[in-house]
């Protein structure tokens, strides 16, 4: 996944450092579209306090301790990002979150003990969205991956 997820982000910067033309860069905007807002009544889970009690939770039951718990709440879904001591902590962490009730832990950008990931599922998206969350999440999750990790 995080293999992937690099070259998706590499050839996205790449494209825009080489300077394509503005209609290359065009459809690439029009393909990750706008951000999408919380939906309104938004279940308490799924807000930030809510993803980092579950976090806290997941880590606790695992014995693992967190370094640092960031919750993504620009757009929705919200994202967790996680930092432990180190990566066998993450995949604990990682394997509690998907028995967690109520929430989808599908997968993460994750390496020398940081993780991100989307923990909110489907359901919980607003109706009509779930093309233009797909087309952001990979993106997203890399650049708050890297914002984590202090890469510029």
């Amino acid at each position: 996944m995080k293999y992937h997820t690099s070259l998706i982000v590499a050839a996205v910067v790449g494209l825009l450092a080489v300077g394509c033309s503005k209609h290359a860069n065009q459809n690439l905007y029009d393909y990750l579209g706008n951000p999408v807002a919380p939906p309104a009544g938004i279940d308490a889970a799924y807000t930030k306090a809510g993803l980092t009690s579950a976090v806290q939770d997941a880590a606790q039951a695992t014995n693992i301790s967190l370094t640092k718990v960031v919750i993504d709440d620009s757009e929705f879904p919200f994202l967790v990002g996680v930092v432990c001591a180190n990566q066998s902590d993450i995949k604990k962490l990682e394997a509690q979150l998907r028995k967690a009730a109520g929430y989808n832990y599908s997968g993460s950008i994750a390496g020398d003990g940081v993780s991100v990931m989307d923990i909110i599922p489907y359901s919980a998206y607003p109706t009509g969205t779930d093309r233009q969350i797909h087309h952001r999440l990979m993106l997203r999750e890399a650049v708050f991956y890297d914002k984590i990790k202090g890469n510029p």
